[in-house]
């Protein structure tokens, strides 16, 4: 594994625990839509590059902070959605690779 290169990933330092910050530096920069449109990419990347005919996506990062459903906000997909065009603070990294996977129908195991 050490010739292995991870790929630069969603880092939000509102979610975790303060002193996690200075080890992130492979971050995936943009707005929340626009980090979702790169995990989708570098899963579609990954798919051809290695032509596998299945991907699953298994959460291991840190401890997220909790996030309360909200009216508006993460309710409903639609809500969750339109609080991804919006740029809403309160989505974590969790949720847009959660989003990104279920865009392209790969499993999401958190």
């Amino acid at each position: 594994m050490q010739d292995m290169v991870p790929l630069p990933g969603i880092f939000d330092p509102d979610f975790i625990a303060a002193n996690q910050g200075e080890r992130a530096n492979n971050i995936i920069k943009g707005s929340k839509k626009e980090q979702v449109q790169q995990i989708v990419q570098d899963i579609t990347e990954f798919k051809v590059k290695t032509k596998v005919d299945r991907v699953v996506v298994l959460w291991t990062a840190n401890t997220e902070r909790y996030i309360n459903v909200m009216v508006g906000l993460n309710d409903t997909k639609e809500t969750l959605l339109a609080s991804l065009e919006r740029d809403e603070s309160e989505i974590s990294s969790s949720t847009l690779y959660a989003l990104a996977c279920i865009q392209e129908n790969i499993p999401f195991i958190n």
